[in-house]
């Protein structure tokens, strides 16, 4: 049941029973939400909840929507991201879309440079100037050079420009997608003081966040989606942490995991105070033979560069790594590797696989080393271990030689999987390892996940999606701002508890 606190009398934006389906599966389902002007609304809900694809309906993205969008009471059609902005709708997207090699200037005003005289082939350099300037003040970054290239300045200032970018197309509404998370305490409260100049300007701000205390924060009402759903609407101060939660929860962890007796034994990996500046600092935990260890964590925590550096990719700046209690370094991946460390990164498209290239030679290019002798490398050595991966995974269709373009993104995610178990790791660390897959995909690889444990080895977990994080744990350490701020133990995990613990709340956190 959808509960609301307000009328829509005083909205600027105004979406009616919104929908939009994907094949297989309705993405928003009959979604109110409305805004006034000067107000900063929060919208939350968990991964796949459909706040990112109500938005895009807004920003023209999708056009197959049904449903009714209302501003200031005259029903539009956004048939295009540029009939979004005619009609006053700016997007800040989590992925900044400044172009980094050009200047401040030409990103401030791409597509709408001003010339000298209307039909004149020539821009006028001394109004780009002066149109920079006025839109760098609105921000607080008129100390600025307008001629730097965005390379040269910082990602706080990155966004601050991204954020005068959108206010140069005049935005009646401006929506802000997890706007802070690359940013520091003290940057965060300089975008906060940004945003509330703006809602004194009248402007109507949909803040996207995680972060409950920065929702408390910042905004007036908060609406949560849930499994596409809208299911509630609240006044800030009439709602609390613990509400909020509940309602982005609503399901118990029991209906989609079944329970799993862990076998753990000694110690098998360890790191003791590892620091990789500006990322993450002095951060220790261990994980046992056959244990699962989750790592819990907002966007931006430091989830992700802790597990990079500690197979290799990034640097470590201080701390030690053991592995059966002997120190080890990492040079590279390879060598990580080489000992039995894996990583599974977040992202399988950018740098998890080779799309062009078949199934087999996904799989196999973890292990050439294996399969070669001296220069020459055998292909028909890895016929067997792609068998066994494609039947293990339920990899469909599960033919060796298919491009993988050309599979699932399920599909695709199993045989990332595979790539990695192919390599018989001891240490098996999971990167959002079921992100944008089905539910056949998923409960595949949440087998997979388990049995590797009961076969004795250790697996970290990092994922932000809290049912599976309950769900597969055997306890949970606790990432905030790139520090270690505590432990939830199996007895005391559920959703809420991490979701709290994230946000640097509950009796969890040390």
């Amino acid at each position: 049941m959808s509960e609301k606190t307000s009328d829509n009398k005083e909205a600027i934006l105004d979406m009616q029973s919104t929908s939009k389906r994907f094949p297989g599966t309705l993405a928003v389902d009959e979604v109110d939400f409305d805004i006034r002007a000067g107000e900063v609304h929060a919208l939350m809900g968990e991964n796949g909840a459909g706040k990112s694809t109500l938005m895009k309906i807004l920003a023209g993205s999708f056009t197959d929507y049904t449903g009714k969008i209302l501003i200031n009471n005259k029903e539009v059609v956004l048939h295009s991201p540029a009939a979004a902005k005619r009609v006053g709708i700016g997007m800040i997207y989590q992925e900044l879309s400044l172009a980094r090699p050009i200047s401040i200037a030409e990103n401030l005003l791409v597509g709408r440079l001003p010339k000298k005289r209307k039909f004149s082939p020539f821009i006028d350099k001394k109004e780009i100037k002066r149109q920079s300037r006025e839109l760098l003040e609105r921000v607080g970054l008129s100390s600025l050079d307008v001629h730097k290239p965005i390379s040269e300045i910082s990602q706080c200032d990155a966004q601050l420009v991204e954020i005068a970018k959108v206010l140069g197309t005049k935005p009646k509404i401006l929506v802000m997608d997890e706007p802070t998370s690359a940013l520091s305490r003290e940057e965060v409260e300089r975008l906060f003081n940004i945003i509330r100049k703006l809602r004194e300007e009248g402007i109507a701000i949909v803040y996207i966040s995680h972060h409950l205390q920065e929702v408390f924060e910042i905004a007036d009402r908060v609406t949560v989606l849930r499994d596409g759903k809208h299911v509630g609407t609240h006044d800030i101060a009439d709602t609390s942490s613990e509400h909020i939660v509940e309602l982005m929860v609503g399901r118990s962890v029991e209906q989609f995991y079944a329970a799993h007796e862990a076998n753990i034994g000694d110690e098998l990996f360890r790191v003791d105070n590892i620091s990789r500046y500006g990322f993450f600092h002095d951060i220790s935990f261990d994980v046992k033979k056959g244990e699962i260890l989750g790592i819990c964590g907002l966007a931006g925590s430091g989830r992700t560069e802790l597990a990079r550096s500690i197979v290799g990719i990034d640097p470590l700046d201080a701390g030690d790594i053991y592995l059966d209690k002997k120190k080890i370094k990492f040079k590279n991946m390879y060598k990580a590797i080489e000992n039995g460390v894996a990583y599974l990164t977040e992202s399988r498209k950018v740098d998890g696989l080779a799309l062009p290239l078949t199934v087999a030679e996904n799989v196999s290019v973890s292990i050439i080393p294996r399969l070669s002798k001296g220069a020459y490398y055998s292909a028909s050595k890895s016929k067997s271990t792609v068998k066994d991966i494609l039947e293990k995974l339920v990899i469909y269709p599960p033919e060796p030689s298919r491009p993988l373009h050309n599979l699932s993104g399920g599909n695709q995610q199993k045989v990332l999987m595979g790539k990695w178990i192919a390599t018989n790791p001891r240490v098996l660390i999971l990167d959002e390892p079921t992100r944008g897959v089905d539910i056949g995909a998923k409960e595949t690889i949440h087998k997979t996940v388990v049995e590797l444990a009961r076969q004795g080895n250790a697996i970290i977990l990092i994922t932000s999606d809290l049912p599976e994080m309950v769900g597969l744990s055997d306890r949970a350490v606790i990432i905030r701002g790139g520090h270690l701020i505590g432990e939830v133990s199996k007895d005391k995990m559920n959703e809420a508890s991490l979701l709290l613990a994230a946000n640097g709340e509950g009796k969890h956190v040390s």
